[in-house]
């Protein structure tokens, strides 16, 4: 009976040991995936520094300047960005921000709803709000465009090599 409860216990811990393993897999993905997307958002700086001051010199340089952009009105229609993930793996982040959208109008209005992920998608559509428009799955997909970029030193070593003609 000793030696049943022995072969258990070693299957146990040998379970565990390879559910550590996986789990430990995901998070080099995760922080791989992480690393890559703030790489996108830093090289995209450039292009958002050059528009915050073209933008503050033209508000800066213009007084009393009437737009329809600019005046003040009533809000009566609000619509909300929702960014959320395809799957349950980031924490509470999803049902986080799905709370926040409840919680900022209340029962005051039903705002429009652009889903962005599975998750956002399901759940606005599931409560009956004003979906505009849904991304599902869009993570997997989405293709990036540098707004700047300086060349790397890889580029610079492909074109001096020697075409073979």
């Amino acid at each position: 009976m000793a030696s049943g409860n022995m072969k258990d216990i070693k299957r146990r811990v040998k379970s565990v040991e390879s559910t550590m393993q996986i789990t430990k897999a995901m998070e080099l993905v995760a922080s791989s995936k992480l690393r890559k997307a703030k790489l996108r958002a830093e090289d995209a700086r450039p292009f958002f520094d050059a528009q915050y001051s073209l933008m503050c010199r033209i508000a800066g340089e213009t007084e009393n300047l009437s737009t329809v952009y600019t005046r003040h009105r009533e809000v009566k229609n609000r619509l909300f960005i929702v960014i959320a993930g395809d799957r349950g793996l980031a924490g509470g982040y999803n049902s986080n921000i799905l709370k926040l959208v409840q919680q900022t109008h209340g029962n005051e209005y039903m705002p429009k709803i652009i889903a962005v992920g599975k998750k956002s998608a399901e759940f606005f559509t599931k409560h009956e709000y004003d979906v505009v428009a849904q991304f599902p799955g869009i993570a997997e997909h989405i293709k990036t465009c540098l707004l700047y970029t300086s060349p790397s030193p890889r580029d610079r070593q492909k074109s001096r090599m020697p075409s073979s003609a």
